[in-house]
């Protein structure tokens, strides 16, 4: 039993594989735009979380910075609330001590 391979076969198999080699390459640049959008949320998403995160930081400062200023403006009003003012600086040191 001979084996033999024609010119119409070499080129047939060749054909086969240029032809998959082909397709792979349509079907990578067909989910490219998925995949560069995916990885472009996914980034997003990172970035969005970490402002979150700072911005809370800054929205707690804010908060705190106003209630101090609050307490002054009322001991400068009446000239008492020192109690006020000592639990006001309670409170601030032991936001930035554990800031």
């Amino acid at each position: 039993m001979e084996f033999t391979l024609t010119s119409g076969q070499i080129i047939g198999f060749c054909s086969l594989i240029a032809a998959l080699w082909g397709i792979w390459k349509i079907i990578k640049e067909l989910k490219k735009p998925n995949d560069d959008l995916k990885k472009m949320v996914t980034d997003h998403e990172k970035l969005l979380s970490a402002d979150d995160a700072r911005l809370e930081e800054i929205e707690k400062s804010n908060k705190m910075i106003l209630q101090s200023l609050l307490v002054i403006i009322n001991h400068n009003i009446t000239g008492n609330g020192v109690e006020k003012m000592k639990e006001a600086r309670s409170d601030l040191e032991e936001y930035l001590i554990n800031k």
